[in-house]
Parts: C-alpha cells; structure tokens; sequence
C-alpha cells in the first residue's frame, strides 16, 4: 500500500492532484472524515495524497466531497476542499482507487418559473407586449393563440440576445416557440383589429458557485 501512494505522490504536480481513492478498515468498510464548511459539515470517504511520512508512517490527505449525493447535477464527480486530515496508515489493510473526475467547484443552477398571460389587440403601430425586466439567464416557451373570428392573420416578435424570431398564426391557429435569453416581445402592423392571446412561460435561471475550497 505504501508503494502505490509513492506512485500517487509522484502523479502529483502544482495543478494535478494524485488520483482519487479510499481507503479500507480492518472489517471491509471505507474510512470516512468530515469537511467543515461553513455551518455544514459533510462526511465523505473519497481522498487526495497531499504528502507521505514515511518515519512516522503517516500520510497527509486532502478531503474530497462526493456533492452528487446532495446535488442533482449532470456532472458528476468529486469536489476539492481545504479540509486534510493526517492518518496513520498502518490502522488500514488496503486502498481502493475510484475513477470519479476531481473539481475544484461546480456551478448550482436556480431555476424559477413565471407564467404570463396578455391578452391584446392589434392595432395600426407596433407596441411592445412584454419586456424581460432581470438580467438573469432565461428559457421560454412563447405561445400565440388567434382568438378572433376575423380571417387575419397575427404574428409577433420575440426578440432574444442573439437573434428575432417571428411568430405568425391565422384564424383558429394557435403556435409555439421555445427560445432561450428572450428580451421582448412586440406585436406586428395589422389592417385590421384582431384579438389575440399570448402565453409565456418563463424560466429565469440563477447560477450559483459553490466552492468548498473557502
């Protein structure tokens, strides 16, 4: 066991930090530390070599936290931390290489959800129906609905961050479009005054760091 951490220690450098691991107890189960963070404190099995002392028979290890098991995240793998912990090797009977990716964080995404209904008019000159009031990112799924027994055609502009799209429906149509970072929406000219109703479901995304390296 003490041969492999060298080979560990040796993989290690300034931004590459020695493979994953655990190690195994006596009875066949891991061993497991606590890494503080803030007022939270998370158990974790999974281990990076910081250092080996031979004449004590000891090694220096950096704590890592399997999140996953907290977050539903489509990355998965483990997170650095600034908790270490010094074990004496001699209490384990072996080493179990994990192969999980290491991170120094991962970005937690909020997402809240708005649903918005106006109902409008057409009219000679184009208004603004709806305007994005965050900077916050977006997904939204735009919905025009014709509710007018006039033969004329409606359509919308739904203007995001990179381009316009235009969404158009005749009489008993009804169409849909899902954009992401949405800006506004406006109405088009019309020759005549038709009634419509514009459905929005909003998706405003907040992105948080979460480092455990504080």
């Amino acid at each position: 066991m003490l041969n492999r951490l060298k080979d560990m220690q040796h993989e290690r450098s300034e931004n590459i930090i020695c493979p994953p691991f655990c190690f195994v107890t006596g009875d066949g189960k891991p061993f497991y530390s606590w890494v503080f963070n803030g007022n939270k404190v998370l158990e974790t099995c999974f281990f990076s070599l910081i250092s080996i002392n031979e004449k004590n028979n000891c090694v220096l290890l950096e704590l890592l936290v399997p999140c996953f098991k907290k977050f539903h995240l489509s990355q998965k793998g483990l997170y650095r931390s600034n908790s270490c912990v010094l074990v004496d090797i001699s209490l384990f009977c072996g080493i179990s290489e994990v192969e999980l990716p290491v991170f120094d964080y991962f970005i937690l995404e909020h997402i809240e959800k708005y649903p918005v209904f106006c109902w409008f008019s057409t009219s000679s000159c184009s208004l603004e129906l709806w305007r994005n009031g965050t900077r916050n990112m977006n997904t939204a799924t735009v919905v025009l609905h014709h509710q007018d027994e006039q033969d004329s055609p409606i359509s919308i502009n739904i203007q995001t961050k990179k381009s316009l799209h235009t969404l158009c429906v005749k009489k008993g149509e009804s169409r849909a479009i899902t954009v992401n970072d949405v800006n506004s929406i406006m109405k088009n000219d019309s020759i005549h005054k038709v009634r419509a109703l514009l459905e929005l479901q909003l998706n405003l995304i907040q992105r948080e760091k979460i480092n455990f390296r504080i």
